[in-house]
């Protein structure tokens, strides 16, 4: 399986002298994305994002944005003004479900954040059940099944005319089958190497069975830093790992 560098988002759960020791070095391909997310950006500053992308090395910011629809926007926009290459809020908090008002102040942010990343030239992401939920906490929650309620947010954010969903790989198949749901990409946490520890994740799939399923990009934070040596040393030796997995398709 030939892979482009985008496939492979690294979620770069380190510091900011370790994040530019492995964006300097070249340890991963030039092109593939770096996902930054919220506690990074408290700990260090967002000029990470770039930093990174100055060295051809795109950012996906991880933002998670939790907030009432009137403060969704200002939030985005202090990430916008550094163009990231993708930016996220989580899909079930900040819709209203008014696609359409003369006051545009009360559209529904969902829609008002589409159309900032595409004005600013960023693509819009949403998360929607978390690939650490289990059925079970699902059923709880949603009174659904994270399948149902993925096909839920997926609906509305086709709708709100977002570019990219996060969801595990058990339920990109689904959507891969309802071809309405093409323009949507679909990036996957929850990856993992067939003889890897799930560690916090409930719904999981390896590198190529995600891919198969019809995910667009794979998300993976411990499958690339994991192990002993420097950090650029474990990600250079588990990236061939990753790529040796789509090779074999297991």
């Amino acid at each position: 399986m030939k892979l482009k560098p985008e496939q492979i988002i690294w979620s770069a759960d380190v510091d900011y002298e370790q994040l530019k020791m492995v964006v300097d070095s070249r340890a991963l391909p030039i092109g593939t994305v770096i996902k930054l997310d919220r506690l990074f950006f408290e700990r260090f500053d967002k000029n990470a994002i770039d930093y990174c992308q100055n060295r051809d090395y795109p950012v996906f910011v991880d933002a998670k944005i939790v907030e009432i629809p009137d403060k969704t926007l200002a939030i985005a926009e202090t990430y916008l003004k550094h163009s990231p290459w993708m930016l996220n809020v989580m899909a079930g908090i900040c819709s209203t479900g008014l696609l359409h008002s003369d006051n545009p102040k009360k559209i529904d942010a969902l829609v008002r954040f589409a159309e900032a990343c595409k004005d600013a030239k960023v693509k819009s992401c949403a998360v929607t059940v978390l690939t650490s939920k289990t059925e079970e906490v699902c059923a709880d929650e949603f009174g659904k099944t994270p399948m149902e309620q993925v096909l839920n947010y997926v609906k509305m954010l086709k709708l709100a005319k977002l570019t990219d969903i996060v969801c595990s790989p058990l339920e990109a198949a689904e959507i891969r089958k309802h071809e309405m749901y093409n323009c949507l990409s679909i990036n996957t946490p929850g990856v993992r190497l067939p003889d890897s520890d799930a560690n916090d994740q409930a719904r999981i799939m390896t590198p190529a069975k995600a891919l198969a399923n019809g995910a667009n990009r794979l998300v993976i934070g411990r499958n690339l830093t994991d192990g002993e040596g420097k950090i650029t040393e474990r990600i250079r030796r588990n990236y061939a790992r990753i790529l040796e997995n789509l090779e074999t398709g297991a």
